[in-house]
Parts: C-alpha cells; structure tokens; sequence
C-alpha cells in the first residue's frame, strides 16, 4: 500500500515538473525572443521573426517536457505527454496573444497544438529507450537551447551613421560661408528590400548621429525623412554585418542643401 502510494507521489512529481519545467522553458523562449529583437523593431519586424524564433524553440521545449513525463512512467508517459504538450502549446499562445506577437497572416495555433502533442509523444518515446539517460539528455537540450541562443545573437548586426546637410550663407545675393551640419531629430529606418516595409525605426540626436541595433545580418534599404523638408525622403541601399566583426561601422545620409539668408553684407 505504502509502495503504491510512493509511486503515486513519484509520478505526480514527475508530471508536475514536466509542466513546470516547460512552462519556465516557454516563458524563457519567449524573453530570449524580446532580447533577439530589440526595442527598435517595428510590430512587422516583430511579426516577422517571431514565427521563425517558434519553428525551432517550440520542438525540443516539447521533447523536452516528454522526455521528462515518461522518465519513471513508460506505462502512461505516451499517454501524458502529449496533453503537457497541448498544454504548453497553448500557454505559449496565451503569451504571444498578450504581448501582441501574433501575426495576422500565420496562424501560429495551427502549428503550436500539433507540435505539442507530437513533439511531447516523441519525448516520452524516447524516454524509454535512453532510460537512466533522461536527466542528461534533458540537460543536453538546455544547453542546447542556450548555445542556439547564443549563436542567434552573435548573428546580429547593427548599423550607424550620421544624418548631415549643406548648409549654404548668403548675404546680399553672394555666398559667405558653407559648412556642413548634422541634422537632429530625423526619422531614420531600416527597410526589407523586397517589400518594402519598415522594419527598424530610430531618430538622430543633437549630433545627427544614429545606431540602430539588433539587426539580422543581410542587405537592406536606409530611410531617411528629412525633418525640415517633409515629406522629402532619402533612399539607399546599405548592408549590416555581424556586429561581433564590426557590423556596417558608418553611414552618411546627406540630405537636400539649405540656404540661409545671414543679412547685410557690410554694416
């Protein structure tokens, strides 16, 4: 009676920590993603990485959680792991849903509960066959997990630059000076070169500088609004590269010349 009641005990641990474990696991996931993607990112930015981010994350959370349902449970492990799967799946959901990460055109449930229940069975697949091997294997998907964030990271770029104009004086019709200014205040933005749509948003300091970080490396357009000559725009094409190499270290952005009226020539 006291052996069949330990074991009991024994499996409700083991499924709770199969439920608390993944659900840390997910929570994690999600934090990595915030940290990938910066605060620079626009909503379609976001959209458009976090399908991506879930495609490889999701899976070995799930394995994960399978693995450790049917760890002492080979019996009924195949049975559970796929309900901790669903479960997961859609505590995932719930927290793209409040965060505002779920994109219109991908209809991200539709892959997460079948990921969940499939991916949570071939855990507890596993399971058995890798037996007193569990632990390790558990803490081998943790370090990888870790190491693919890691690797994801150090893939990112980032871009600088300075927004400047020509800014011509004039006095009674004849030039008097010519200097060139950096431009404060200016919208600066990163766009996909296929469709076009703003990715990445920043504006210039008081120096015309800007930086815009935690870009994935490849080829892009910067978009520069000119803020005293609405709606004038700039258009180039620029790379990012690894910002462990070095990234893209400087962009200038030279906007239309002003010319300004400094008064009599002679007082």
């Amino acid at each position: 009676m006291a052996t069949g009641q330990r074991d009991v005990q024994s499996a409700t641990l083991v499924l709770l920590t199969a439920v608390v474990g993944g659900g840390l696991a997910v929570l994690a996931s999600l934090l990595a993603f915030n940290l990938l993607i910066g605060d620079q990112a626009t909503e379609a930015a976001r959209h458009a990485r976090i399908a991506s981010h879930l495609y490889w994350t999701q899976p070995i959370i799930y394995i994960m959680a399978g693995l450790i349902a049917a760890a002492e449970d080979s019996r009924w492990g195949p049975l559970r792991a796929p309900v901790i799967g669903l479960f997961l799946a859609s505590v995932c959901w719930t927290l793209l849903r409040r965060q505002e990460l779920l994109p219109a055109e991908v209809n991200i449930l539709a892959y997460l509960l079948p990921a969940g229940a499939l991916f949570g069975l071939l855990g507890a697949l596993i399971a058995p066959l890798i037996k007193e091997r569990v632990s390790t294997a558990v803490t081998a998907i943790v370090l990888l997990g870790l190491g693919a964030f890691v690797l994801a990271y150090l893939n990112l770029g980032a871009i600088s630059g300075e927004v400047q104009r020509e800014v011509i004086e004039r006095a009674q019709g004849m030039t008097t000076a010519m200097r060139t200014v950096g431009v404060p205040d200016a919208k600066v933005a990163l766009l996909d070169t296929d469709t076009g749509r703003v990715l990445y948003v920043s504006q210039t300091g008081r120096s015309g500088h800007f930086h815009i970080s935690h870009v994935p490396i490849g080829d892009y357009h910067l978009r520069v609004w000119d803020p005293d000559h609405r709606p004038t725009v700039v258009t180039q094409p620029v790379e990012v590269d690894r910002a462990i190499t070095g990234g893209k270290r400087w962009e200038t952005v030279s906007l239309r010349t002003v010319t300004r009226d400094s008064g009599a020539l002679f007082r």
